[in-house]
């Protein structure tokens, strides 16, 4: 899909890579091997720490994602340890939040002036200067050389870069690349969305933010993020029912939009607020697509940790008359029978590790 930000050249392809995904509230390690061109899972662990805002891997300020290095390490370093992985090849996932996007076209060029291009064109939708900023990019219709180009482009701080590079440097892991999550998380849903003739929406609800991505054939066209992830929610839920954070995300994850005749106040109705503003906001995407590409969103994919939200799936298919599933990124991956139940039920939060795993092997 897009060309690593960060790329070591190798001389001999490993046999194992691991995606590292550093959530606001979690790590996610997995392990995947590749063996007869058949790819399994090896293994995976996660940590999760304190709720708390406070207490959160990732601090928020003008937008910038800033991690605590020494930190992270440590926790990265107890996974590896505890789940007994002595992989050392690494690729790590920026948050999207983190990323600049924005679609552009360009005139018939060749090969040698894209570059200059690109940066010219992303300049006005990135709020620092060329020096401190990475660009890449993905050409979604056109031929070098040959047509005008359509091209998505996508800009990530350097200091970002320098932190993720740090990190793997303190915990002794080659890393072999960066990237949006949001590829990743394409990545893991490969086989489904190349083999679609349908036009799919992705949307991956985030602790902190929620994505709307839309794919053609496997193609990435249009990435937006807006500011309300699962993290509102259960927010909300501590305030509604003046109860820790903890009782809170609980309470969430088992009722969720589902009735609950239990208790004295419905979960549903203190959720759907901000649940609607998420579905009116991937309403507008779609409208704003249909607008510029005459394509409707057929498929919707709900990916991100909350996608398991009792209900959500079937609110969401009401909501937007749109066929709605649940993102399974282990489509393309072998692994123990007995873990089905366990990757049923976690899998929609490993996609990004999933994708970074599979990453090492392009």
């Amino acid at each position: 899909m897009f060309k690593n930000i960060f790329n070591i050249k190798l001389k001999k392809q490993p046999n194992k890579f691991l995606g590292i995904d550093i959530g606001s509230f979690a790590i996610k390690i997995i392990e995947i091997g590749k063996k007869n061109n058949t790819f399994s899972l090896e293994n995976y662990g996660e940590l999760q720490i304190s709720t708390s805002e406070e207490n959160s891997f990732r601090e928020f300020k003008e937008d910038v994602l800033s991690l605590s290095n020494n930190e992270i390490a440590e926790a990265i370093l107890a996974i590896l340890k505890e789940a007994k992985i002595n992989t050392k090849d690494v690729n790590f996932s920026i948050p999207d939040f983190s990323s600049f996007f924005t679609v552009f076209n360009l005139p018939l060029m060749n090969k040698n002036e894209i570059q200059e291009a690109i940066k010219y064109e992303i300049r006005p939708y990135v709020p620092l200067p060329l020096s401190e900023i990475t660009v890449d990019w993905n050409i979604i219709e056109g031929k070098v050389g040959q047509t005008p180009l359509k091209v998505l482009g996508v800009a990530i701080p350097n200091n970002i870069i320098t932190q993720y590079q740090e990190i793997a440097n303190l915990c002794n892991l080659t890393l072999h690349s960066l990237e949006p999550e949001v590829f990743s998380l394409g990545r893991s849903l490969n086989p489904l969305l190349v083999n679609s003739k349908q036009t799919i929406a992705l949307l991956d609800i985030g602790a902190r933010s929620t994505t709307f991505n839309i794919f053609e054939k496997g193609i990435l066209t249009i990435s937006h993020s807006f500011n309300i992830g699962s993290n509102d929610l259960t927010e909300r839920l501590v305030k509604s029912l003046n109860i820790s954070y903890n009782e809170a995300e609980e309470i969430k994850k088992f009722y969720g939009l589902l009735p609950d005749k239990e208790l004295d106040i419905s979960i549903k109705d203190i959720l759907l607020p901000l649940i609607d503003v998420i579905i009116n906001e991937a309403k507008k995407v779609f409208r704003e697509y249909f607008k510029q590409e005459g394509k409707e969103i057929e498929k919707i994919i709900l990916g991100g940790g909350s996608a398991l939200l009792p209900g959500l799936k079937e609110y969401f298919l009401n909501e937007t008359k749109k066929e709605t599933e649940i993102a399974n990124p282990f489509l393309s991956v072998a692994y123990n029978p007995i873990l089905g139940d366990i990757l049923k039920k976690n899998g929609p939060s490993y996609a990004v590790t999933v994708g970074l795993s599979l990453k090492g092997f392009e």
